[in-house]
């Protein structure tokens, strides 16, 4: 690739992949010709390798802030935060927070330079049938890398041109100059680019990595896999068949697109054998079973971030009222129906298991000690200024093994999950449903979407199905649907492209974000809460669908911009 000198290559210096490591953590090096580069199998599998430095550490890749931060799950502490700012209206071509474009074709690049030349060099000199098999995996890893990023652009940018098509982003799968500017391809012309891809890499990639094998091994865990490869497919069939993405001038019809995502959400299902069950450290414990595809980590960054100030943390990350008022009861009801047993002067008993592995609340007990928001308490903003904005602090992610107390600081486990097992689930009711409602198995399917939702919800602990069967048709298990994916993929970035996916009325989260005010009377001992205001957000219409970047359209009329930028 002659424009190889402008891309920030790859060196492995010491190649780690231990499924107890920071996994692919890679020194850069810039200064070898192309010639060395594809000499030495170190150099060449270090172009491969940027494809994994690329992936998210945490979910706080949105300007060191969570996406769900700039939606009515929750807002940030930080004052100058880009998404908080993106929020408010201050969000356009130039400046966006959510804007991957330069980064993740800079990766696409180097996966297709790979896939040309990554082959020609000799991994394994002395065992030709250990080198054939690495290659067929790094062949894998490559094709599904370049499926990932092509899906991470057609995320944050696809979708209605000015010229009134549903537009995707360019292909690209050769090779290409850095200065070369190609036109964006239809958004299906992207998603069946991107099953081609993963078509590839499920026949040559192995299911998972269990063992002790060195190349297919355990200690390869976090690299692609085939149940990855199947996710991606699930996940990108499912954008593709939501209303914001339905282009009516495509060949295929809505129907079938919904049809094309059960039957991918289906293969998903078969290959993954069911969730683990229930465990409290399910989201910061890779161990559990839980994540398809993770980065790992052992610090404690994140609890610095989001531990309540009197455990010396920073608060960033408050959830909202809103996201609060969503979880349902211990026993299936919403807290606003009358068979709840929902008691608005004691809101935070009875509430089902996500809701208390997610939210840090008034009186929880935590880490051996008690959290007190109330006014005048030491985790109120009257107190601290690292207090939250709305009454309540990030519980997800964050391993309460972990201290940063000074003299006694530990670090512990984290995973930031590419893809969730319980995914399959979510999005194979969703297809499920708008397919042929809550109660029929759909073709190509072998559940219903009701069904599909029970397991969800019996792995929360939510053993009655009650409230389930008072639900008919579909339209009112779409919106019970899209609760539950609410409540279980909250601050993993999943809600702002949800709302935008599904065509929401923006208006909906232009609705002010609220917390909770807790006053305690110290003579009757009694508490009252009242709900206030905390932040306003500013979206218009329009931006269901993420702008192209101005220097790209600046480029020449083989760029067109989304609609209303």
């Amino acid at each position: 690739m002659k424009n190889l000198k402008y891309i920030v290559l790859s060196l492995v210096i010491g190649l780690s992949t231990s499924a107890c490591s920071n996994f692919l953590e890679l020194e850069r090096d810039n200064n070898r010709t192309e010639d060395e580069i594809w000499s030495h199998p170190v150099t060449a599998e270090g172009v491969l390798l940027s494809g994994y430095q690329g992936l998210p550490n945490f979910y706080t890749t949105y300007g060191n802030d969570i996406l769900d931060c700039a939606t009515d799950n929750g807002v940030t502490r930080q004052i100058n935060s880009t998404v908080r700012r993106m929020a408010a209206g201050g969000w356009n071509p130039s400046s966006n927070p959510i804007g991957d474009w330069s980064g993740s074709y800079e990766i696409i690049r180097n996966m297709n330079d790979f896939l040309m030349k990554g082959f020609d060099v000799d991994y394994f000199i002395a065992d030709s049938l250990r080198n054939e098999n690495y290659k067929r995996r790094l062949k894998g890893e490559a094709h599904f890398l370049r499926a990932y990023y092509h899906f991470n652009v057609l995320r944050r940018h696809g979708g209605l041109a000015e010229n009134g098509q549903v537009l995707g982003i360019p292909i690209i799968t050769n090779e290409v100059s850095i200065n070369e500017t190609l036109p964006r391809n239809t958004y299906e012309e992207v998603v069946a680019q991107i099953l081609a891809d993963t078509d590839v890499a499920i026949e040559l990639l192995p299911l998972e990595y269990t063992g002790d094998n060195v190349d297919f091994g355990e200690s390869n865990v976090g690299r692609a896999s085939k149940m990855a490869a199947q996710a991606l497919r699930s996940v990108v069939t499912l954008y593709a068949a939501s209303p914001a993405f339905d282009d009516k001038n495509d060949d295929i019809t809505t129907d079938e697109a919904w049809g094309r995502a059960v039957y991918e959400s289906q293969k998903l299902i078969d290959i993954m054998g069911g969730l683990p069950s229930w465990s409290d450290d399910i989201y910061f414990d890779d161990r559990v079973g839980e994540p398809i595809m993770r980065r790992y980590s052992n610090n404690n960054d994140i609890e610095k971030k989001n531990f309540p100030p009197s455990l010396n943390g920073q608060g960033f990350t408050n959830p909202s009222q809103e996201l609060i008022d969503a979880f349902p009861m211990a026993n299936g009801f919403p807290i606003d129906h009358p068979d709840s047993g929902y008691d608005p002067e004691n809101p935070y008993e009875g509430r089902e298991t996500r809701f208390y592995a997610t939210v840090i609340h008034n009186g929880m007990n935590y880490k051996e000690g008690t959290i007190n928001t109330y006014v005048g308490g030491e985790d109120h903003t009257d107190v601290n200024e690292y207090a939250t904005r709305t009454g309540y602090y990030l519980k997800k992610f964050v391993n309460p093994n972990v201290s940063i107390t000074p003299g006694t600081t530990t670090t512990g486990r984290h995973y930031t999950a590419l893809f969730r097992k319980v995914e399959a689930y979510l999005n194979y009711a969703e297809a499920a449903n708008e397919l042929v409602g809550p109660n029929t198995v759909p073709p190509f399917g072998r559940l219903t979407a009701k069904e599909a939702i029970q397991v969800i919800r019996s792995r929360a602990k939510i053993d009655s199905d009650a409230y389930l069967n008072t639900i008919t048709g579909r339209d009112g298990f779409r919106e019970f649907i899209h609760n539950e994916r609410r409540i279980e993929l909250a601050f993993e970035n999943h809600r702002f492209y949800d709302v935008c996916r599904w065509n929401y009325d923006l208006n909906e989260l232009n609705s002010p974000v609220n917390g909770i005010e807790i006053n305690v009377n110290q003579d009757t001992q009694t508490t009252s809460y009242q709900k206030v205001h905390v932040e306003d957000r500013n979206y218009q219409d329009y931006m269901i669908y993420g702008p192209i970047p101005y220097r790209e359209v600046l480029k020449g009329d083989a760029i067109i911009q989304n609609i209303g930028w």
